[in-house]
């Protein structure tokens, strides 16, 4: 296969839609220009299939859909007959090894959705979030296809936007994908679908034609204002099912549910698919738009955690001030959470505060790098110094912080990862609660993925390619794209900072000793940060991978 690209038709105008013209969309005027037919019959169905870890994963946050509760609340507002096929909320306690023993999945098997597809379905949406999740996924999806050969699966998410050509070619099953934003994309396309019209200029839109070829019209054009998009469609979904485990992204309090403040990254992290997916523009909801859905969400859902899932969260200190005010006027005191992590720049301490105040209770930020020179050569706008002045702040306030640290960019030497190694120690003694440490990984989209394509020392997307993805959050694996540091030496650096991280944080402060013991001794065990929320991640999982041996002994 050829390298592959991602075409980029921003600031283009697509001709076959008055809606379509501009590069901001109006969303009312989707609505009323993109109907089904009177007195349709079929029905558009959405799916997350289950999740996919490597077999030595100690930890994976398992959320709500939000991406999916988006879509289906466009189409339903557009007038569509909407399902949601769920694999994780249909059975998340299901966890069992996968037959070649590279993974575990999460989430109802592939033969017991494939009992859920709706065979008055004309329409199948698979959100692909992960593209180390791509090869069991696949599996499914010809699985599906080959039940139902009449229905119409169209892809989407940060997976097939960064890779759409190798999406369609590797499967086949897969009619179109969708890049970038996807809500009225994914609207008009089965509009399209349903009014038997040709959907192949839609803006967003790709798929193999007849003869072979690749067509793709780019990235879908961005929405003018995200915040008129109806809610999430959580009635459609077992909500319930997540809150009786603590996987989730953040810190679990029993009924943590996710919501978007803001849409994109205006920053170019070299290691990052952001821009690809979202471009860099940056949209920020109203505050009060964010608190009217948190209100409704504690009202509906009995909820008693935000967790909030945005890119970088805050960049305006004006914002995050105006919020917390307007949380403050209506005496909503609740925890919220920022566990994707943000910026620091806006984080000073009088906004530390007003954010303590209003139970802000999980603070991520994300420096990195500990090398100056190597954020530099990542494109991350960062000024450490600033971001240590805004971490003491934080600790010193009383917020639960955690930093996320990369190590093993391609450029890097191995005085560039001791850095990283000793500023996570660092930030362990100056109290801050969790740190994960990763290796570096060439996600498909970013630039440093392009460059390192272009430059043949990475080869072309393949199933060994896919497999290798599987790093977060399993200490075994030891692939290096660094030029200058080796793969055995990165995995040993990981560990030892891992290790000296965790040890200097709770040696230098033992009250977190006490603390943890006194929490292992409750009926019910209470987590205080991201790290023994992981710890408690690891327990579950073998507990249920235990069971479901036993229950397949059983049966036999």
């Amino acid at each position: 296969m050829s390298r592959l690209c991602v075409p980029d038709n921003r600031g283009k105008k697509n001709r076959t839609s008055p809606v379509m013209s501009e590069d901001n969309r109006s969303i009312s005027l989707a609505f009323e220009a993109f109907q089904p037919p009177e007195n349709a019959h079929e029905t558009v169905q959405i799916c997350r299939p289950f999740a996919v870890l490597s077999k030595n994963a100690y930890s994976a946050a398992i959320t709500l859909p939000l991406g999916c509760a988006y879509l289906a609340s466009t189409l339903e507002a557009a007038g569509y007959t909407v399902s949601v096929l769920d694999a994780l909320g249909a059975d998340l306690f299901e966890i069992r090894k996968s037959p070649c023993n590279t993974y575990n999945y999460q989430g109802m098997s592939k033969d017991e959705l494939l009992k859920l597809v709706d065979p008055n379905a004309k329409v199948l949406g698979v959100s692909m979030m992960f593209s180390q999740e791509w090869l069991p996924h696949r599996e499914f999806i010809q699985a599906v296809k080959a039940n139902y050969p009449d229905l119409i699966i169209i892809a989407g998410g940060e997976h097939p936007t960064a890779m759409p050509e190798y999406v369609l070619r590797d499967c086949a099953e897969i009619d179109y994908v969708v890049m970038g934003e996807g809500e009225l994309t994914f609207l008009e396309l089965v509009h399209a679908i349903f009014h038997g019209k040709e959907p192949r200029k839609i803006a967003g839109v790709c798929s193999i034609d007849k003869t072979g070829s690749f067509i793709s019209n780019g990235l879908s054009l961005r929405i003018k204002d995200f915040a008129e998009l109806p809610r999430p469609a959580w009635h459609l979904f077992k909500v319930d099912s997540y809150f009786h485990a603590n996987w989730t992204m953040g810190i679990s309090m029993g009924r943590n549910m996710p919501i978007l403040s803001t849409r994109g990254c205006p920053y170019q992290c070299t290691f990052c698919s952001s821009p690809t997916m979202w471009t860099t523009r940056y949209k920020m909801r109203d505050p009060v738009d964010v608190v009217d859905e948190i209100e409704h969400m504690i009202k509906t859902y009995n909820a008693n955690s935000i967790e909030f899932f945005d890119l970088t969260a805050i960049v305006k200190k004006s914002w995050i001030q105006a919020f917390c005010a307007e949380l403050i006027r209506r005496d909503i005191m609740i925890p919220w959470q920022l566990p994707s992590g943000t910026r620091s720049e806006a984080l000073d301490e009088e906004t530390l505060q007003a954010m303590y105040d209003t139970k802000c209770r999980l603070l991520v930020y994300a420096p990195e790098s500990g090398s100056q020179q190597m954020l530099g050569k990542i494109k991350k706008k960062l000024n450490l110094k600033q971001l240590n002045e805004s971490v003491a702040s934080a600790v010193k306030i009383g917020h639960t912080v955690k930093i996320n640290l990369i190590i093993g960019f391609p450029q890097e030497t191995l005085s560039d990862v001791l850095k990283t190694i000793r500023y996570g120690v660092k930030m362990a003694w100056a109290g801050v609660d969790d740190c994960n440490i990763a290796i570096f990984t060439p996600y498909p989209g970013s630039e440093l993925y392009n460059q390192l394509r272009k430059d043949n020392k990475l080869p072309p997307p393949s199933d060994d390619y896919i497999r290798s993805l599987l790093v977060q959050f399993d200490l075994t694996k030891s692939t290096s794209y660094c030029q200058k540091v080796s793969g055995p030496t990165l995995a040993f650096w990981r560990i030892v900072g891992q290790s000296t991280y965790y040890l200097t944080a709770y040696l230098a402060h033992p009250r977190r000793i006490v603390r943890l013991l006194r929490h292992l001794h409750k009926p019910k065990f209470e987590v205080s940060n991201v790290f023994e929320q992981r710890i408690y991640d690891l327990y579950a999982r073998i507990r249920f991978l235990r069971q479901t041996a036993r229950d397949s002994c059983q049966k036999k």
